[in-house]
């Protein structure tokens, strides 16, 4: 969100004078304009709703000066000071209704550029906030806050290596290349209580190969003659 701050004086002297207020109170140059002529492209890059700039025009023509403020959401406070210090002066009505106008900014999300990072390391940040004066107005600036810590020794008190070396001399991880079984070499666990062998090798053809059918011992017919 950026507030348009707009204020029409009697002369360019006031317009400067305002500006070089917020100037001297770090507003970056790249966020003040003064525009001295009715000049509706100057009002247009200045962000003036067309609209309004219409009327500022209108107005201008018996002589004055347009001062413009873009004041982005952050730093906090940045819109009233602009506001405070564009209604220290005496201004002239234009008939302009808002002359505090917000403004939704739209990040620029188009996948099509070369590089998403093509001017500056911020994303979905105005070229008008980044290099401008306002990147150090930032929550850790204000607060002196340094955001990059250099790199500092180990305090003394810390264990040099691994703290479970103390209890455990021995390495954690061996080298050795794994084996294809954990008892690589020695009897199946199983063997220990059952001797025979659990799984047995080959297929047979039939489960009770070689010996008679229930039926032939019992000496029950399995097919009946029709009759």
């Amino acid at each position: 969100m950026t507030t348009i701050v707009s204020r029409l004086y009697e002369s360019a002297d006031i317009a400067n004078r305002v500006a070089e207020t917020l100037r001297s109170e770090g507003f970056p140059e790249a966020t003040l304009s003064v525009i001295a002529e009715a000049d509706m492209k100057a009002m247009a890059a200045a962000r003036v709703d067309p609209a309004d700039a219409e009327r500022y025009a209108k107005a201008m023509k018996d002589g004055g000066a347009l001062f413009v403020c873009r004041a982005p959401f952050t730093p906090f406070g940045a819109a009233r000071r602009a506001k405070e210090a564009a209604d220290s002066e005496p201004w002239i009505d234009a008939g302009v209704s808002n002359q505090n106008r917000y403004v939704e900014e739209v990040a620029d999300l188009d996948m099509h550029t070369p590089s998403i990072l093509q001017y500056h390391p911020l994303m979905m940040t105005r070229d008008d906030y980044v290099g401008s004066g306002w990147a150090n107005w930032t929550l850790s600036g204000v607060f002196d806050w340094p955001t990059v810590s250099r790199r500092r020794e180990a305090p003394k008190n810390l264990t040099k290596g691994y703290m479970s070396q103390r209890f455990w001399p021995q390495k954690l991880l061996s080298a050795k290349p794994r084996r294809s079984s954990v008892m690589h070499g020695g009897r199946h666990m199983s063997r220990g209580w059952w001797p025979m062998p659990l799984v047995r090798t080959g297929t047979k053809s039939s489960i009770m190969k070689g010996h008679p059918l229930i039926s032939e011992r019992f000496g029950w017919a399995t097919l009946k003659e029709h009759r």
